[in-house]
């Protein structure tokens, strides 16, 4: 039995990275969408309301995954 070995009575460990893809996917819709919408103010074109689909869907993927990562403590 070496250092690394774990007793049978002891629960497996969880993934080191749990919930880092939903973060990582949540940023970049969120950060895209915000570079979206300052673009269009910029440059003076009209937003609509599509332009919130991303931006629900990056918030979404973020509490998800920031949910996920914390199940296990």
């Amino acid at each position: 039995m070496s250092s690394t070995d774990r007793p049978s009575w002891l629960p497996p460990l969880p993934p080191p990275h749990r919930g880092r893809p939903l973060i990582i996917l949540g940023w970049l819709l969120v950060g895209g969408s915000f570079i979206y919408i300052f673009i269009m103010s910029y440059v003076g074109g009209t937003h609509t309301l599509y332009t919130l689909i991303p931006l629900a869907l990056g918030l979404l993927c973020l509490i998800i995954g920031l949910l996920r990562r914390n199940e296990g403590r």
